[in-house]
């Protein structure tokens, strides 16, 4: 085989290969696999809560629970624990609403102590066959036992809080 036959052979394949390679119309463009990128995955219950009023001693306080569940959530159920059960009376939770992957619990409390401690709820499902849950606390402590806030020593809404400090040897030169 000579030399300029090769060259030709070479010539030829590389324009019959070039359809191969080239660019599809405009028309006919995949559309991008991704269009958006993911933010934080999230699991596939939802929580919030809302309290009615402050907690106070002795006066019965509704907490408003709302889960927000994905479509292949099975078997939902609710579960309210205090830390302190002897410092606060607790009502099963009641449906306030359910249907259309969100579900709504009234619980009402009634604190026996200025530190009624927290209010434990979780929310829990299956998931192909996987438990699944979400929790959320709540504090129980009244206002008396929060106390007084400190006043502002007049630094303004920005204050520089300088803690005391060492300097090592590595931070030297």
């Amino acid at each position: 085989m000579t030399k300029r036959t090769a060259t030709a052979l070479v010539a030829l394949s590389v324009v019959w290969s070039a359809p191969l390679f080239a660019a599809p119309p405009a028309g006919e463009h995949a559309a991008p696999a991704r269009v958006t990128l993911p933010g934080k995955p999230t699991g596939p219950i939802g929580l919030e809560y809302h309290v009615a009023a402050a907690p106070a001693v002795g006066v019965p306080l509704a907490i408003d629970v709302s889960a927000r569940v994905e479509a292949e959530v099975q078997g939902l159920s609710i579960e309210a624990n205090a830390s302190a059960p002897h410092a606060v009376l607790v009502s099963p939770p009641a449906v306030v609403t359910a249907g259309d992957d969100v579900y709504t619990w009234r619980i009402t409390v009634v604190p026996l102590a200025v530190e009624a401690g927290y209010l434990s709820i979780i929310v829990a499902g299956r998931v192909d066959g996987l438990a699944q849950s979400r929790g959320v606390t709540v504090s129980l402590r009244s206002e008396a036992a929060r106390g007084p806030v400190p006043a502002a020593q007049g630094a303004g809404p920005e204050a520089l809080i300088a803690l005391p400090a060492q300097e090592s040897s590595l931070n030297r030169r």
